[in-house]
């Protein structure tokens, strides 16, 4: 692929089966050794903050391991590129902050795990069928400012909660849970991500796919 000064996807060379890929670790070799999936990388459009990586997030546990790298199938990758030059252009300084991307079923597995039962359940995808992100065309994210700031908008990331949800946006701002500066954020985000080509998931206004559910599990394989 072609380098610019936006362009932050770091390809990689070879091919081995998926088969038997079952932990994390399983997952990275795979991964690392096929043309289907590019690495995201920190640039001068994007920031990582892989947060199944660290025990920051809701669980407070590692779930990654050596997982701690994040990549997208390339199809989804080129259009993260597309909205890191979209932002670039219209707020200079700002950055994509990349919460999470592809996440191999061996992971999705110990996250399902972990909620099911609880009230946590809805917002994660049954390892059985699949997530989005098992298909590395899914990616959570937000933006930070010129000063590395992450923009305010209304709830932290993973709160499963209603004032997360996008479809609600406007109800919370007429009862004053959410400003008219949070939904502005959130609209940054997502005018930025739609025109790259993304779809805003309703339930979350991080999460964004780059293609319908029903053509990538038709047409994409799983990454195990």
């Amino acid at each position: 692929m072609k380098k610019n000064s936006q362009w932050f996807l770091l390809g990689v060379c070879g091919w081995i089966g998926v088969a038997g890929a079952t932990t994390p670790a399983d997952s990275l070799v795979y991964i690392s050794s096929t043309t289907e999936y590019v690495e995201v990388l920190p640039s001068e459009g994007v920031v990582l903050d892989l947060r199944y990586a660290t025990t920051n997030n809701f669980m407070g546990v590692n779930l990654y391991g050596e997982f701690n790298r994040a990549f997208l199938h390339r199809d989804a990758a080129i259009k993260l590129n597309r909205a890191s030059e979209l932002l670039a252009k219209s707020r200079p300084g700002y950055k994509l902050l990349i919460f999470d991307a592809l996440r191999p079923r061996s992971v999705q597995q110990l996250l399902w795990d972990r909620v099911k039962g609880t009230a946590q359940q809805p917002y994660v995808a049954n390892p059985v069928s699949g997530s989005i992100h098992n298909f590395g065309f899914a990616v959570d994210l937000s933006i930070v400012d010129e000063a590395g700031n992450g923009l305010d908008m209304g709830t932290p990331f993973d709160a499963f909660e209603k004032l997360a949800q996008p479809r609600l946006e406007a109800q919370f701002l007429k009862e004053g849970k959410l400003t008219e500066m949070q939904l502005q954020n959130r609209l940054l985000l997502r005018n930025i991500m739609t025109e790259a080509g993304f779809i805003q998931l309703p339930l979350e206004w991080w999460h964004f796919d780059a293609l319908p559910k029903r053509e990538v599990k038709q047409q994409y394989t799983i990454v195990e």
